[in-house]
């Protein structure tokens, strides 16, 4: 039999009524990103990386590949010896070579050299003049660089002396084996950009040089040299409407 002043003293596990809200949070739910976040989430994924870093070794490689290339040419010009750059410069007129003049080896040689030949055993640039001397005959073989409105205009020539080596005796065109009087020799250089050859130079300042100097220089270059700061924009535009128009003269190539 119960007893009648028993009470239940177990509590339940349920927290009263009033301790649960309405609106208790069950689950987390992040905001969504903006814009600007999701575009640079399908920027900067692992496909774009990955891409973008097999892109930039191939890059890497190649130019390294290049790198290396061309250092071992140039090398290789360095080590086979003298490099030789055509530039522009100021020349005297070529010398005509007659048969019977008086001119001994040496003097042809020295003049030789000044004009930019070198002696044929040189290891040097394949395109530059060449000279030699076989039993005291003097073999003149003009370079490939030897050429006036593209055309060769120096022949090759053996020059035969005098038994006293004080004259020419004999000029022969190589190849052809034909005698001639009088050949043309390629002009020697008096002065250049690059520093060689017999010009003498100082240094002037802008103040120094004659008026009509700059306007020569000035209306054959760039007319309006003193109206722009370095790119005349104006300038470009109408050379490439006349590369355009097809103008082969046109700077912009």
């Amino acid at each position: 039999m119960q007893d009648p002043f028993y009470k239940r003293t177990t509590r339940s596990k349920r927290p009263p009524r009033g301790w649960i809200k309405a609106n208790r949070v069950t689950a987390y739910k992040a905001p969504p990103r903006s814009w600007y976040r999701r575009l640079l989430g399908r920027i900067f994924n692992r496909w774009t990386l990955s891409i973008a870093a097999f892109l930039a070794l191939g890059i890497f490689l190649t130019l390294t590949y290049f790198w290396f290339l061309f250092s071992d040419r140039i090398d290789q010009r360095l080590l086979g010896g003298d490099v030789f750059t055509p530039t522009a410069g100021i020349y005297s007129a070529p010398k005509l070579l007659r048969n019977g003049e008086m001119l001994t080896p040496q003097q042809l040689t020295d003049y030789l050299r000044s004009a930019g030949y070198i002696e044929k055993h040189n290891r040097a640039d394949p395109s530059r003049s060449r000279y030699s001397i076989d039993n005291g005959n003097v073999l003149i073989e003009p370079g490939t660089i030897a050429v006036i409105d593209g055309e060769k205009a120096f022949p090759s020539v053996s020059v035969t002396f005098a038994k006293d080596g004080r004259s020419v005796a004999k000029i022969v065109e190589l190849g052809a084996g034909v005698e001639q009087r009088s050949v043309r020799l390629e002009p020697k250089m008096l002065s250049t950009i690059a520093a060689e050859g017999d010009g003498r130079r100082r240094t002037v300042k802008f103040a120094d040089l004659p008026a009509h100097l700059i306007k020569a220089i000035t209306v054959t270059e760039d007319r309006a040299f003193f109206d722009h700061y370095g790119v005349n924009f104006r300038g470009i535009a109408r050379a490439l409407w006349r590369r355009y128009e097809g103008d082969t003269d046109s700077p912009i190539a």
